[in-house]
């Protein structure tokens, strides 16, 4: 803060109306009034603290300067000290050198003569001043300057110069025309579908004018970039893979539900979702019941224990196999010891145990009814596992019978108790081997039978249905060529009748200019029509009368009749558009009976496919897509979702012989890459994770040291948006994504239809031990299963 007296104000200078000037208002401003200068904030509230100040003046020493006030006592004028005013100051005191870009700003002389301003530029601006100085001066040198004359030798050689560049340049662009024309006849000879990996669009490279690339690993080296890898297709959507089931598990897991589901109605298995089983397979307490399991496990058992009673030639059900098994394994211990009598390799609580052997007695004499609800079903088990399974057919054979079986001498309620705390693996292997034995049985052999027979009355059916729909073709085809033929013929009726009233309205033309001669003629000779003058002017009135009201009625008469005749004429005609229209109606009916009745023969010929399992398709990286329905099954929604799978190890060799193939047949539109080529353009696309599986894999195969028990990755699609999304990426271009693509757009509305139903059962989840229902199936009116036995 600075402290002045009253006479240095005094002193300043200042305008008529007593303002001071610029600068000395900044130098010496006026006390504002106490109005002015009160704070627009609220003012602090008194306090008792106290604030050393110090006045800062070159006129009086510092100690004298040194004052204590209060809170209320400091306070800065918001006024004089703004933005605008600071920016005022500079423009009243200061001038911009605009002579060059980034000029300093120089103070007026007449303000620094008046405040001793030193206005000595410092040395940098002064160095950065004197080099815009000596390149103006250096530029107008150059203008200033005369271009030196040519001679007509160097005129010449220019000339000759800038005419070889233009035909350099002509001789260029003809040979690039000549290039894409080519180009054109090699694109145009390309037959679509073709192999999916070797589509010309991913060697397509847009920066040259889609200048096709041939990446065949015989003749291309340069592994660094695809030109244009998306191929113009969208994003693919991203699975998802939050499955409880382990990769390595959920084949077995799937191949279980599947056959399950197909052959419920001979096993009389109830219906169950697939969500339903995979909560079952985790579920591991005893009670509530896992009933999903309980039903799989005893109807299995039930077609086992039949097939013994029956005593049929299935051999792994009534332990043929398992006998010859024991059999070579007694021969071979013989063999390595002869004094042994028996040698069979016995766990304690394993397999062929005579505690087993005594548990599962007369296992097989009575089936497990669902009335008693199952009970005792792991005593038939066990009974099952001990009589019917061996080591090499069930892995930890031993293992598993050792926990069925806790103790020596354990009860039913013991046993009972274990099954639950089995691992998943353990019991995906129980119900595998089951699939496995029930499989080979009669019973699913006569229902295979009578699948193939109802598929073929279903095919026999559609055959005729087809003959149906050529017909109905046929009759709609001949109805528009009728409509267009009677379109037609009134057209050229309608242009008749134009062309007769020309004709009569010319014929009228003339009759009046004849009548016009007549009466020239007339008029020519007045003195012969002189009589006939007279004698039509006394002609009586009443009878001109008479002769315009005999007229008036045969006008009244005429124009009566064709208005009858026209009534009549659209009357026929509506009537015959009435007919046709029934008519077209008609076939549309009977062509929407036929689609009806083609939608239940596919629906049909799908219940009774026994292979429900086969994929949709595979993609062009030989992923497969797999999709289980519920035809057949009406209280379930099948899976509900498209499953992904990995590319087998078939494929995958088949992908990996791209390198070292030599075979290649001349084509015009060349091949894709090998490894490397599929590896890229798979991280390109999106399959960040299934690209580094896959190159693995390859690496695995290639050392000849696969890993058996690792069995690819498993992901899946529930949203029909992706649905959606995967259509718009597939390209029907390739021989795969076109089947793939035509197969999943027939059953796009089943699974869709199949994922909002799921959807809409997972918001009311069931309970794990619900009530068993049975559903009945009857397709077309065809017989079912009950009724053929």
């Amino acid at each position: 803060m600075s402290n002045s007296t009253g006479s240095e104000f005094d002193i300043v200078p200042r305008q008529p109306n007593g303002r001071l000037r610029f600068p000395d208002a900044f130098l010496h401003p006026e006390p504002s009034p106490p109005s002015i200068s009160e704070p627009k904030r609220p003012l602090l509230p008194e306090s008792d603290n106290k604030y050393k100040v110090k006045l800062i003046d070159d006129n009086e020493e510092s100690g004298n300067t040194i004052k204590i006030v209060d809170m209320q006592d400091i306070e800065r004028d918001h006024h004089v000290f703004n933005k605008s005013n600071i920016q005022r100051f500079i423009r009243e005191c200061a001038q911009k050198d605009v002579s060059y870009i980034g000029g300093p700003w120089i103070v007026y002389p007449r303000i620094a003569t008046n405040y001793n301003i030193d206005t000595t530029l410092p040395k940098d601006l002064q160095r950065d001043d004197t080099m815009i100085v000596t390149q103006r001066q250096a530029q107008q040198q150059q203008k200033l300057k005369k271009p030196s004359g040519k001679t007509a030798d160097e005129k010449e050689a220019e000339r000759k110069a800038k005419r070889e560049q233009f035909l350099l340049q002509k001789i260029k662009l003809k040979e690039e025309r000549e290039r894409q024309r080519e180009e054109r006849k090699r694109q145009a000879a390309v037959k679509y579908p073709l192999e999916d990996l070797d589509l010309p669009i991913y060697r397509k490279n847009p920066n040259t004018n889609w200048t096709l690339v041939d990446m065949c690993p015989l003749n291309y080296s340069n592994d660094t970039v695809i030109p244009y890898p998306s191929g113009g297709r969208s994003d693919r959507p991203v699975p998802r893979h939050d499955s409880s089931i382990p990769p390595a598990l959920f084949d077995t897991f799937l191949s279980i539900y599947a056959f399950v589901n197909v052959f419920s109605e001979p096993l009389k298995i109830p219906s169950f979702s697939i969500d339903e089983f995979e909560r079952a397979l985790l579920h591991d307490t005893h009670q509530p019941k896992a009933t999903v399991l309980v039903e799989y496990n005893s109807c299995l058992l039930n077609v086992i224990i039949n097939e013994r009673k029956k005593d049929t030639t299935n051999e792994l059900a009534n332990g043929d196999i398992m006998e010859s098994y024991v059999e070579d394994m007694e021969e071979s211990d013989d063999e390595d010891d002869d004094e042994s009598e028996k040698k069979i390799p016995r766990v304690e609580r394993g397999w062929r145990d005579e505690n087993i052997l005594k548990i599962s007695q007369k296992w097989d004499n009575k089936e497990l009814r669902q009335s008693y609800d199952r009970r005792g079903w792991e005593t038939t088990l066990i009974g099952c596992l001990n009589d019917v399974a061996t080591p090499d057919l069930v892995s930890d054979l031993d293992q598993i019978l050792q926990h069925l079986v806790p103790r020596y001498q354990s009860t039913a309620a013991d046993r009972e108790q274990q099954y639950p705390t089995l691992s998943l693996k353990n019991k995906l292997d129980i119900l595998s081997f089951l699939v496995d034995v029930v499989n080979e049985s009669t019973l699913i052999k006569d229902y295979m039978e009578y699948c193939h027979e109802q598929i073929s009355e279903l095919r026999r059916q559609k055959i005729e249905l087809n003959k149906e729909f050529k017909a109905l073709h046929v009759k709609k085809v001949e109805m528009d060529r009728r409509d267009r033929a009677e379109k037609s013929k009134k057209t050229d009726e309608e242009g008749g009748d134009e062309s007769d009233e020309d004709s009569e309205s010319s014929d009228d033309s003339k009759d009046d200019d004849d009548e016009d001669n007549d009466d020239d003629d007339d008029l020519s000779d007045s003195s012969m029509n002189l009589l006939d003058r007279y004698e039509r002017r006394h002609q009586s009135r009443q009878e001109k009368l008479r002769q315009k009201q005999k007229e008036r009625e045969e006008m009244e008469q005429l124009r009566h009749k064709m208005y009858k005749e026209q009534k009549e004429a659209t009357k026929v005609k509506n009537q015959e558009l009435r007919i046709k229209a029934e008519e077209r109606k008609k076939l549309d009916e009977e062509e929407k009976i036929l689609r009806k009745k083609e939608e239940q023969i596919e629906k049909g010929m799908r219940r009774y496919m026994t292979l429900r399992i086969r994929p949709l398709g595979k993609d062009r990286f030989y992923n497969k897509y797999i999709y289980l329905d519920n035809v057949g099954v009406s209280n379930t929604c099948g899976s509900g979702r498209l499953y992904v799978h990995s590319p087998s190890d078939i494929d995958i060799q088949m992908m990996m012989e791209r390198d070292v193939s030599t075979d290649f047949p001349e084509q015009p539109w060349g091949y894709g890459g090998g490894k490397w080529f599929i590896l890229t353009l798979m991280k390109e696309q999106g399959f960040i994770e299934e690209s580094e599986w896959l190159s693995k894999r390859m690496d695995e195969l290639d050392t000849g040291s696969p890993d058996s028990e690792y069995k690819g990755w498993w992901k899946y699609y529930s949203d029909p948006e992706d649905i959606q999304k995967l259509l718009s990426w597939l390209n029907p271009k390739g021989i795969r994504e076109y089947k793939f693509k035509n197969e999943l757009l027939k059953q796009q509305s089943n699974l869709v239809d199949s994922i909002k139903k799921r959807a809409h059962s997972s918001t009311k989840k069931e309970p794990i031990n619900k009530r068993v229902t049975r559903s009945k199936s009857v397709v077309n009116g065809s017989d079912t299963w009950s009724q053929h036995k």
